[in-house]
């Protein structure tokens, strides 16, 4: 690595710095192996696929906002399906994630205790998070907490590395983990499931999905407590969450999502300074009526309005220092994509986002020697943005990408983003090779500007790029083995830091 500093800029006294990388830059490299399963998404009996036909039947969406197979996409992605978490019987995402190349999890301590996903070296808030194309990274820190997050009504999750702003706007420095939940189809079912164990540690579930005429559902809910080993170490969360649909035909869809989730976990402290009575309470929920609707072949439309709350509570906080504490957060969002397919070999993406972010915290530790000062601090932030990509494939097999994004906040002003992206197929040999070139950024979080007093901070940026090569060397029974390596380089500047 270089070095990491070479010029500082100190805002409000010290407590927030912005630091620009010198020479080239941060760079990593990554080199790995997977072991996946085969997904079959036929509806009904087909004749035995090749191995590379099967291959090709898995579709993302996350790289290009629209279906592409996955041996073509032109950024390096996983896919991990919830044929994956039933088998392995994973209960939280933040598992699931564990197994996917590039990415790293760390949990701070018990079940319940924060828990970050990083992406190629990068922090956590740089990554950006999606819910059924519905940005939930939270609005105090930027990232997004998956301690609480299960995998109830989930079908897939898609982890796309490299800038993505482009097509995501903020966070998506590092990359874009989407998660897709589960659309009802064929005779409604539902399962109920409980377990127990050491700790009083009981979990309960339930899952029901289905079509009923031209109304789909899939709904999940669960519920866990635990006591863990040590006192004052208790987790408790309950989860639910519903995707709701209705069709008249197979060309429009209205539906919404649903999640609910509120958890209480108890934070103990290290062994030597153990905390008697520290308890954290949070409650999240979400709504996002959708529409789809395709026009033709040619031409699809898709929009999405969602709004979140989220509320957090520090209390009782027996910690003889900053005592009971207190976060709000509410976001709004509005986004629009439009598909238009021009000719067979050309697909132009555009669209625009809106959104608005009200957060607070109180901080009653601020020293009141020079007068009042305010104990709760709030912020306002908004962001309107359009982007534009066009998705070209001159001859079978081969893939350019091309796009770009204007986006505008009222406390920094406007932020241009670009990304170049390709990828080649080679049928013989089942290889694909893939490259992009995009650039990133990350606002400043409510928390950086409310805890340093700071509400001119710029927003970090990143000029990333990546060249790589994926193997496909075996499928069958269901499983499939492929060899890939990725070599990456990510350059910052604007980091935002704490000093």
């Amino acid at each position: 690595m270089h070095e990491k500093t070479s010029s500082q800029k100190e805002e409000n006294g010290g407590k927030l710095v912005m630091w620009k990388q010198n020479g080239c830059g941060l760079w990593l490299a990554g080199i790995w192996v997977t072991l996946a399963p085969i997904i079959s998404r036929a509806q009904e009996p087909s004749p035995p696929a090749s191995p590379v036909e099967a291959q090709a039947e898995e579709i993302i969406v996350s790289a290009t906002r629209f279906d592409i197979p996955l041996d073509q996409s032109p950024a390096s992605v996983s896919v991990i399906t919830s044929e994956d978490i039933e088998q392995k019987q994973i209960q939280r995402v933040s598992n699931a994630l564990r197994e996917v190349p590039g990415l790293s999890v760390v949990q701070t301590g018990t079940a319940g205790q924060l828990t970050s996903v990083f992406m190629r070296g990068l922090r956590s808030e740089h990554t950006q998070v999606l819910l059924d194309g519905v940005p939930i990274n939270q609005g105090l820190q930027g990232a997004f907490n998956f301690a609480d997050l299960v995998t109830d009504d989930i079908d897939r999750i898609e982890v796309v590395r490299g800038p993505q702003s482009t097509l995501y706007g903020p966070r998506a420095l590092a990359g874009v983990i989407q998660i897709f939940t589960k659309q009802g189809e064929g005779t409604p079912t539902i399962m109920l499931s409980g377990e127990g164990g050491s700790y009083d540690t009981f979990r309960e579930w339930l899952e029901s999905e289905g079509k009923i005429d031209q109304f789909d559902y899939s709904i999940g809910a669960s519920r866990i407590d635990t006591d863990n080993a040590r006192p004052n170490n208790q987790y408790r969360n309950s989860a639910a969450i519903a995707n709701v649909g209705w069709s008249p035909n197979e060309q429009f869809r209205i539906g919404s999502l649903f999640t609910y989730s509120l958890s209480d976990t108890g934070n103990p402290n290290t062994i030597f300074d153990p905390k008697p009575l520290d308890n954290f309470l949070t409650e999240r929920w979400l709504i996002a009526p959708h529409i789809d609707f395709r026009l033709s072949d040619w031409w699809e439309h898709k929009l999405i309005v969602s709004y979140d709350h989220e509320r957090q509570l520090n209390d009782p906080n027996q910690d003889g220092f900053v005592g009971p504490t207190r976060a709000l957060f509410e976001r709004t969002t509005i986004d629009y994509q439009n598909n238009l397919r021009p000719a067979s070999w050309l697909t132009l993406t555009s669209g625009f986002f809106y959104s608005r972010v009200n957060a607070g915290q109180e901080r009653p530790f601020v020293v009141q020697l020079f007068g009042p000062q305010p104990t709760f601090v709030s912020d306002h932030t908004q962001e309107t943005a359009g982007f534009l990509q066009a998705t070209a494939t001159p001859i079978e097999n081969l893939i350019f990408v091309v796009g770009g994004r204007f986006d505008h906040f009222n406390q920094f002003g406007n932020v241009w983003t670009y990304r170049f992206a390709s990828s080649y197929k080679i049928d013989k040999t089942n290889t694909t090779l893939h490259s992009s070139v995009a650039t990133g950024f990350g606002p400043p979080s409510s928390q950086d500007k409310i805890f340093g007093n700071n509400f001119g901070l710029q927003p970090e940026k990143n000029l990333g790029w990546d060249i790589g090569v994926e193997q496909r060397l075996w499928s069958g029974g269901g499983r499939s083995v492929t060899l890939g390596a990725t070599y990456f380089h990510n350059d910052l500047s604007n980091v935002i830091g704490f000093n």
